[in-house]
């Protein structure tokens, strides 16, 4: 697995409220703050002592069941989305999945279906999901 820092990272949560996710990622930044808010989307802005960031969760994707988080810059602790998934899998006590790989412009798009990671009860399991 390649150790290269990704640029943004995003993950999927599954089955938990904005306040859960709110307070988990509370939990792991130095500052958290609401920038905007709507009954579908929070913008933040995270304080780490990487560096700032603008964040956006977004409810209901992928169905009524997923929340996504999305760190626009990667100013954080974590190195990949994996990482990322496995500590919010862990704090938040749920399913999270996230992106095989970061997305980049040279991505080969013609690829049928995208792997992903599925984090759960401490495992880890690529599988291919529409996200």
């Amino acid at each position: 697995m390649p150790d290269t820092r990704h640029p943004d990272l995003e993950i999927y949560i599954k089955n938990r409220s904005v306040e859960q996710v709110l307070d988990w990622i509370s939990s792991q930044a130095e500052r958290t703050e609401t920038i905007n808010s709507s009954p579908s989307s929070i913008q933040l802005t995270l304080t780490f002592p990487q560096g700032q960031l603008e964040a956006v969760l977004q409810q209901k994707v992928s169905g009524k069941a997923w929340s996504s988080l999305w760190l626009k810059t990667n100013n954080t602790p974590w190195i990949t989305d994996l990482d990322c998934a496995k500590d919010a899998a862990k704090g938040m006590d749920t399913q999270i999945r996230c992106i095989k790989e970061s997305w980049s412009e040279d991505s080969d798009a013609s690829i049928e279906e995208e792997q992903w990671w599925r984090i759960e009860n401490g495992e880890c399991e690529l599988i291919n999901w529409q996200g």
